[in-house]
Order: structure tokens, then sequence, then C-alpha cells
């Protein structure tokens, strides 16, 4: 196997003029969360959520998914909420699970703010004891994961069980900044590389999910389709 064929996230023509180009494309899209993004910019957060183009990709997959009831685990200020619930009808309802009570609140005052409190609804706790009560309401059309990634597995489970067939499963720092294949480090950064293998493991996995695949963006989006009930 040559070195262009085990290369598969390669982007050899991105550079700063093409990246300024689409940025530039996604300017207009900001005002949709403008509060919220400048509630992060302010707390300095702003870099640990999702992208502008990141969070089209969200409200894309939303839309294809014909979701209307969605989980989101990992709120932060509640940006990737806007963006889901920029992609789902009228009447869905997205869960979105935080554990800090000052995301909570920041997500909360930012979603009312944009008016999306109708779709949108914050769950303070443990993302574990939230995602048990939420199981009560399966099955879910659309899971995203964004939070810590050593229980990544945890929660890819909860959504191969709780997902409808043919439900979508979104993850989102799918690269862990190059560490996934790393060990030898701080014990932390190996609890989560060995976190996110055995996530990787269990997303290809046939008989749990029927297509799975890695959106080389951003930090890497991990999907994948929920297989039909045997």
């Amino acid at each position: 196997m040559t070195k262009e064929n085990t290369d598969i996230f390669s982007c050899r023509s991105l550079g700063p003029e093409l990246a300024a180009y689409f940025g530039a494309l996604t300017s207009a899209d900001e005002g949709y969360a403008a509060g919220v993004a400048a509630a992060m910019e302010r707390a300095g957060v702003r870099g640990a959520s999702v992208s502008t183009m990141e969070g089209k990709i969200l409200e894309a997959f939303a839309r294809l998914s014909g979701a209307r009831k969605a989980v989101e685990i990992g709120s932060l200020y509640g940006y990737s909420a806007h963006w889901i619930a920029r992609g789902l009808p009228e009447g869905a309802r997205l869960y979105s699970l935080e554990k800090d009570p000052a995301c909570v609140n920041a997500a909360k005052d930012a979603l009312e703010l944009s008016g999306l409190t109708r779709k949108v609804t914050v769950m303070e706790g443990a993302a574990a004891e939230s995602l048990k009560t939420l199981s009560k309401l399966a099955p879910f059309d659309l899971c995203f994961i964004d939070a810590d990634a050593e229980n990544y597995p945890l929660y890819l489970r909860w959504a191969a069980a709780n997902l409808r067939p043919g439900g979508l499963v979104l993850a989102c720092n799918a690269f862990l900044k190059g560490k996934v294949c790393a060990e030898g480090g701080e014990a932390k950064d190996n609890a989560e590389a060995r976190g996110m293998r055995e996530f990787f493991h269990l997303l290809f996995d046939a008989g749990r999910f029927v297509s799975s695949a890695i959106i080389p963006a951003g930090e890497g989006l991990a999907l994948g389709i929920k297989a039909q009930e045997r």
C-alpha cells in the first residue's frame, strides 16, 4: 500500500486562500447563533465548540435524517444545539445534556434569546444518568456526541440501543487531536485514547451500525447509521 493510499484524510488543495473563501461563504450564517458565539468568546471557550461549517454539517444531517427526536451529549453553551435545532422541523425536540451548571445556564440563556426553547430542552447532570432517563422516550432519530472522550464508548452503546433502525449517530473530536493511537503519555490522555479506540471498534461493528465513516472536518466528525433489527 502506497503512502498516498494510506493518507486517507489528506486535503492537499486546502490552503489559506481556499479556507478564507469558504469562511466567507459561511459568514452570513454566523449571525444565526451570534449571541452564543459571542458569549463563548467572552468566556474563552469558543475553540471548544464546533465551527460554523461543522454546525452547518450538523444541520444538514438533522435535515437529511428527518429527525423529530434527538439527543445531544455535551451542550457547552448551546452552539451546536442551535445548528441541530435549525435542521429539525417544528414540533421536534432536542434533549441537550450538560453536567456543568454554568454551561447549563449559559445554554438556556442562549436558547431562550434565540427563541429555540420550543425545540430544545437542556438537561443538567451527569450524562450517564440523564441517558437512563431518556431511554424511556426511545427510540430516537439522531444522537450527537461531543463530550468526555473516555466515555464515548458508553455513549455510543446507548445510541446503538436507543436509536431507531436507520437512526444516525454523530460524534465530534474523533481525531482526538491526533492522540487516538497514542500511549505512554499522561494518564488522562491514555484513558481518552483507549476510550476513542473502543468507540471506533463499536462504530465500525456492522452488527450495530450498517454504515460508518469519518468526515475530516475540524477535529474529525464520526458518523454511523444504526443497523436494522434482526
